[in-house]
């Protein structure tokens, strides 16, 4: 039998945490056009935000008379121009002084086979739009940079690639040539737009109109090629124990650009192709497909290739009902891996079944993989910076991840943005959870860190509104090789799950998650919405567990460290946390770590009925989970639901249940960081209301709800003495 140890422990309350996180980079702040929400118990708009519809937006044209106060947001949206890959230099050393390299000039199709016979370092520049069907092959090693000079290249083959890129080859793509009027490094600005869309609402009425904002292609001319990107970042800023969450639109000018035209039956085009260890590096301009064509992928690397971006647009590419990572896929496929890294620049509005933005796929045998010691053979996604918004799986098939979905491999996030993505379809199976991961999705085995950026703002029609690891399908394996989550850092806030569990996180089966920040990088789990009736709950984080028998080792593992997991809501118990009760599932939770200031159904006992067959009423609460229901194996809900101690004692920042157990299967304590009192009280087995001081605990059998008396937001006292406590 587990033996389920939980410590619910405070950090230092009082401490003024820096917001490690990075902030959008380049754009100008809609001050006026900001939504924000705060994790305050009471939310404000600053008290000068001027409500205002959202339909002045029109083919993305901003209304000249909203009123938008333009600032300026730190960082910058796109890489400095002047950064060349190696041995990509702008300038070549001469006789008394420094010469500027010429660019081969591009006017015809024809001329852009000069970039399969160039050898060494060269450069090209277009000169005017170029439409083509053919493939040009980059080979031996050679070095180009392409310039795209706010020209467009059309690709119209629906099957083969424009750029093949190989045996040690690199193209650089960029928009702009630098010139004395544009001097190197000047970053492309955005145009911030829009009215104003305010996330306050902590309650059950939540909507795609706020979270999940989907990025868009507007402005089309005569040829179905786009003018125009409008995306949506939702910034999220730390300031002690809360974060406040800020929805921004902006609109970027495609200028220059390369453009697959292959038809909308071109679901196999992969428009730059990488292998056998080609580098592609996007530094300005933009990839996308023509309106209503369709791609596979717009950059697809396998064996041992890179694919590097460091400013530009990855934008607006569709797969079809089929295929998964429509804007970029990395494989392993033929043995060596792949890596994508991202350090600027956006990706937008693509659509896939799964992975919709970015797509990494592990083709090793995961058992044996894993067995590795090196990383050879497992596909990367590095990301330091950048924006994945706005990214949709389709709604007719189902998948994993809008943003981001790694089967297999590793993904590292130590900044930028993972932001209104959404995973849009519910399977139509209550109670499973089995897709989701809006933001950043992984299963296969996967390796997940997470130590800095902000994942804010998606929305999962299922579970997983911000982040979802599983290794649901390896359950008849040993847990050694198995995916694991691992997060020091970063904000992960005003994400929502719709109809299953795990609005911030969801740790799936077969998964082991570790949350542990330090002083100097806090990790912040905050204003999460999990909206479920029928599911359990857990706004902040669910852990699955597994009932059957069996299987129980098979349950998901969160392992939390001096963190902030507040101001979080669940339509049914567990704002905080939620901890599956069809399983042994072990929680440790010791070290600082904050759960409190969440909300739940609380003592709510009105009905309002909950339609399976399409999900209607699931803005009432409180949730009743299967409540009995046929075909499911779930009473602890209901259970608790018709429990009047249980409504009434609270269960906001905790719910944990199992059945059977005669002895406990956990222990929780209310000792606080220091020695001080998390002020825990709540209700035990159903039946009687307990207090936990701060030098006692509690055994557990089968069912707890706590709800802690530290609010967020404490009096200055309860901050003074939780200060000096730590201090000492």
């Amino acid at each position: 039998m587990l033996s389920l140890v939980l410590s619910l422990v405070m950090p230092p309350i009082s401490q003024a945490i820096a917001n490690d996180a990075q902030t959008v980079p380049t754009e100008k702040t809609v001050t006026e056009d900001s939504s924000t929400e705060s994790t305050d118990v009471e939310n404000t708009n600053n008290g000068d935000t001027e409500k205002q519809n959202s339909d002045e937006i029109e083919d993305g044209e901003a209304d000249p008379s909203n009123g938008v106060e333009q600032g300026q947001l730190e960082g910058k949206l796109q890489a400095e121009d002047g950064e060349l890959s190696d041995g990509n230099t702008v300038m070549l050393a001469a006789e008394g002084g420094q010469t500027k390299t010429e660019s081969t000039e591009i006017r015809t199709a024809d001329d852009l086979k000069k970039l399969a016979n160039a050898s060494g370092v060269a450069s090209f520049k277009l000169m005017n739009d170029v439409e083509t069907s053919e493939t040009i092959t980059l080979n031996n090693g050679s070095n180009i940079t392409l310039y795209l000079n706010d020209c467009k290249i059309k690709h119209t083959s629906p099957s083969q690639p424009l750029f093949n890129i190989t045996g040690g080859a690199t193209l650089t793509v960029k928009d702009k040539e630098p010139t004395d009027d544009q001097p190197i490094g000047s970053p492309q600005t955005d145009q911030p737009i829009g009215s104003p869309q305010t996330l306050s609402d902590q309650g059950q009425n939540l909507t795609a109109a706020n979270y999940g904002k989907k990025a868009e292609l507007v402005g089309y001319d005569s040829n179905g090629i786009p003018a125009n990107l409008i995306y949506y970042v939702t910034e999220s800023v730390a300031n002690g124990t809360r974060t406040t969450e800020t929805l921004k639109a902006y609109k970027a000018n495609i200028q220059g650009a390369i453009v697959a035209c292959g038809g909308d039956n071109a679901y196999g085009l992969k428009l730059v192709n990488l292998f056998d260890g080609g580098h592609f590096n996007l530094e300005s301009g933009t990839l996308t497909q023509k309106q209503g064509d369709h791609v596979g992928n717009l950059i697809y690397a396998e064996n041992g290739s890179t694919v590097t971006m460091n400013g530009g647009y990855i934008c607006g590419a569709d797969t079809g009902d089929s295929g998964a990572g429509a804007g970029i896929k990395v494989s392993n496929c033929k043995g060596e891996r792949s890596t994508f890294k991202m350090t600027n620049g956006v990706i937008a509005g693509n659509t896939a079944s799964s992975g919709a933005g970015v797509f990494a796929e592990d083709y090793v045998n995961v058992s044996e993989a894993n067995n590795n010691e090196s990383t050879k053979g497992h596909p990367t996604v590095e990301m330091t910076g950048g924006i994945i918004t706005g990214n949709y799986t389709r709604d007719s098939v189902n998948g994993l991840g809008g943003g981001i979905l790694a089967s297999g491999g590793s993904v590292t996030v130590s900044g930028g943005y993972i932001t209104n993505n959404c995973y849009a379809r519910f399977c139509g199976n209550d109670g499973w959870g089995c897709h989701g991961g809006a933001g950043l999705a992984a299963n296969n085995g996967a390796h997940v860190t997470i130590s800095g950026g902000q994942i804010t703002g998606n929305y999962s029609k299922e579970a997983g509104g911000g982040v979802y690891i599983t290794d649901v399908g390896r359950n008849d394996q040993s847990r050694e090789g198995m995916a694991w989550l691992h997060i020091t850092g970063g904000i992960i806030a005003s994400n929502v799950s719709f109809r299953s569990e795990g609005a911030g996180i969801r740790v799936g089966q077969m998964v082991d998650a570790t949350i542990k920040g330090n002083k100097d990088s806090k990790v912040y789990i905050t204003n999460n919405h999990c909206m479920s009736r029928f599911d359990w709950g857990g706004g902040g984080i669910f852990v699955q567990g597994n009932s059957d028998e069996g299987k129980e080792k098979t349950a998901g593992r969160l392992f939390v460290y001096n963190s902030y997991i507040s101001s979080n809501t669940a339509g049914g118990y567990g704002g905080g946390v939620a901890v599956c009760p069809t399983g042994k599932t072990l929680v440790t939770n010791k070290e600082g770590t904050a759960i409190f200031g969440n909300s739940s159904a609380g003592n709510d006992q009105s009905f309002k009925e909950y339609k399976r067959e399409d999900g209607s009423g699931n803005d009432g609460t409180p949730h009743l989970s299967a409540g009995g229901a046929e075909g499911t194996n779930k009473n602890e809900d209901i259970d608790a639901y018709n429990s009047d101690d249980f409504r009434k004692y609270g269960h906001a920042d905790f719910f944990l249940a199992s059945r059977d157990h005669t002895t406990p299967v956990a222990v929780v304590t209310g000792k606080m960081l220091g020695g001080g009192d998390a002020r825990y009280s709540g209700s035990i087995e159903l039946e009687k209301a307990i207090n936990i001081p701060a030098n006692g605990a509690v055994g557990v059998k089968n069912s707890i709800g706590l709800t802690s008396g530290v609010m967020s937001g404490v009096m200055a006292k309860d901050e003074a003495a939780i200060q000096a406590r730590n201090d000492a």
